[in-house]
């Protein structure tokens, strides 16, 4: 935290009842399991879990405070008393987030965000120094993880980029308040979370929130590829704007711009493009859709003031992200594209682009793909259409609805519903010249098919 809150201020500022006395705190943990010396200990509650349960427990680990729905008597620790511990961890980022004087820029879409987070991170790094850069960590990207990214927050930090995700409409609008984004990046609609939003229309509305957050000073930067580019750019009447593009013809609103682009050894090369400026950059990492990813990151960091030849560099480093199009070596030195980390029907496709990129053998290890509601059987049946019209050459399903993936790909298609049995009937095909993909939602821990098809098997 930027300065030491006391539990007196909190009062003062957001109500509720302050039990003994606090003089001031600047560690704030959820997680009874982690490390809890000095720190305050906020106590969440859910339909399944309650925070409550572990005060004592929190104060036995060197807790100094605690923040609760419920009072706590028989624990001897100052308490401050709310309504709703939820919403006052969000009160207590946003004091954070107020004395903080530097740049946020926001990152939204059904898919990318992660990656691009990582590559905004690591062009900010390399112009400014690590030091100077705060990102969120993992996916903490909802309404708990925002603010405790935002209580990261620290006087040496002079950027922070922020991951926001959605489960249903309104929790990017609350996110997005509390981060007070200075650039808002919205990266597209896949129709992941179809199951929640009910709509693409939905999706691409609650994406949108984003922009109707940034201020008269901010800067809403749009994919202007995604078919819902307009929409959004609707909704920036408040704010500045700008876009990128890779698709062809360069739509006018894409003022930065990716030329020229190569498939260069496991990457990809091209010109970044701003204005009547360029320079070329080497992707590190597979995947033409990381180009676009690439774009977004370099569109934010112009609206920082960082030069094409710096934003460059940093691309250059950027190194991707565990689970997400690795390329790690296999059985009989097969080459695994592991994109086991998460998946929709947009990055599915996208994936097996990516593959057919690549010479030789091809096969794909597909684990079902979750939160598409009631059209979540056609849309497996679509992914193996997808493939096979691709070119894939055998077809490997674990789980339940990519049974009607294996179905619709036909031939050399094999269902199953143990990962160990799947990885060993995969091993029949490998060869030098096979490559193979991963991708699974993260329920369907296809990490382990990763781990089982590793040359040496890999270890955690």
């Amino acid at each position: 935290m930027i300065r030491s809150l006391s539990f007196a201020e909190l009062q003062q500022r957001f109500g509720g009842e302050c039990y003994g006395s606090l003089s001031g705190f600047t560690q704030l943990e959820t997680d009874s399991r982690l490390p809890l010396e000095g720190k305050v200990f906020l106590a969440l509650k859910g339909e399944r879990f309650d925070g409550h349960r572990f005060c004592l427990q929190a104060k036995e680990q060197g807790a100094t405070g605690l923040v609760v729905s419920d009072f706590q008597p028989g624990i001897d620790l100052p308490q401050w008393c709310v309504a709703d511990t939820r919403i006052a961890l969000g009160q207590i980022a946003l004091l954070n987030r107020e004395l903080f004087r530097g740049s946020v820029i926001a990152i939204t879409g059904n898919s990318g965000k992660t990656t691009v987070k990582e590559m905004l991170g690591s062009v900010l790094s390399h112009a400014f120094g690590s030091d100077s850069v705060l990102i969120t960590a993992g996916n903490f990207n909802n309404d708990i993880g925002v603010p405790l990214t935002l209580l990261r927050l620290s006087a040496e930090h002079r950027f922070a980029v922020i991951e926001l995700g959605a489960s249903h409409l309104g929790e990017i609008e609350y996110c997005a308040g509390l981060a007070r984004p200075d650039i808002g990046v919205v990266l597209n609609v896949t129709g992941a979370h179809l199951g929640e939003f009910g709509s693409t229309e939905n999706i691409a509305q609650a994406k949108g929130e984003l922009i109707l957050a940034l201020g008269e000073e901010g800067c809403a930067v749009i994919n202007q590829d995604d078919v819902y580019a307009e929409y959004w750019r609707s909704l920036a009447s408040g704010c500045r704007l700008t876009g990128y593009g890779v698709g062809l013809g360069h739509p006018k609103e894409a003022e930065v711009k990716a030329q020229n682009i190569q498939i260069k050894n496991s990457g990809y090369a091209f010109d970044l493009c701003f204005h009547n400026e360029s320079f070329p950059v080497l992707l590190q990492v597979p995947a033409r859709h990381n180009v676009s990813n690439a774009l977004a990151a370099a569109s934010a960091a112009l609206q920082l003031g960082v030069s094409l030849q710096t934003i460059a560099e940093g691309l250059e480093r950027f190194s991707g992200v565990v689970g997400r199009l690795q390329i790690v070596t296999g059985f009989k030195q097969s080459s695994i594209i592991n994109d086991s980390y998460n998946a929709n029907p947009g990055s599915v496709r996208a994936a097996i682009d990516t593959l057919m990129d690549f010479s030789g053998q091809h096969i794909l290890i597909l684990g079902d793909v979750g939160e598409l509601g009631d059209g979540s059987v056609e849309a497996h049946a679509s992914l193996g259409r997808y493939a096979r019209e691709k070119g894939v050459e055998h077809l490997f399903t674990y789980g339940e609805l990519t049974r009607h993936s294996a179905g619709s790909f036909g031939d050399n298609a094999y269902h199953f519903t143990d990962h160990l049995q799947l990885a060993e009937s995969v091993k029949q095909w490998l060869t030098q010249d096979t490559v193979v993909l991963v991708k699974g939602s993260r329920s369907t821990h296809m990490e382990v098919v990763v781990k089982a098809l590793s040359s040496p098997p890999s270890v955690d």
